[in-house]
């Protein structure tokens, strides 16, 4: 017989609401955050890869030098929020 006070606190017994705000709930939620964070860098390194391959002309036309280009180019992907 389970004790009550671990089917109480057991990540499976908990409500979703429970679950949301508790530790558990983040542990749950981490490999899903890591795997955003992992989708959004792949796609800044596409993005930045493109970037490197623009002509001067399509750079002004968007209204970047290269100087800027290269300033973004070399910021690391985890930057995006500074």
């Amino acid at each position: 017989m389970q004790n009550s006070a671990f089917r109480k606190s057991s990540p499976a017994a908990l409500s979703p609401s429970e679950l949301a705000g508790s530790f558990a709930g983040a542990l749950l939620q981490a490999p899903v955050t890591l795997f955003g964070f992992m989708v959004s860098w792949q796609q800044q390194a596409e993005e930045r890869a493109r970037m490197r391959k623009l002509p001067e002309h399509q750079l002004r036309d968007v209204g970047l030098s290269r100087a800027e280009v290269d300033t973004m180019l070399r910021k690391p992907v985890w930057s995006r929020f500074n």
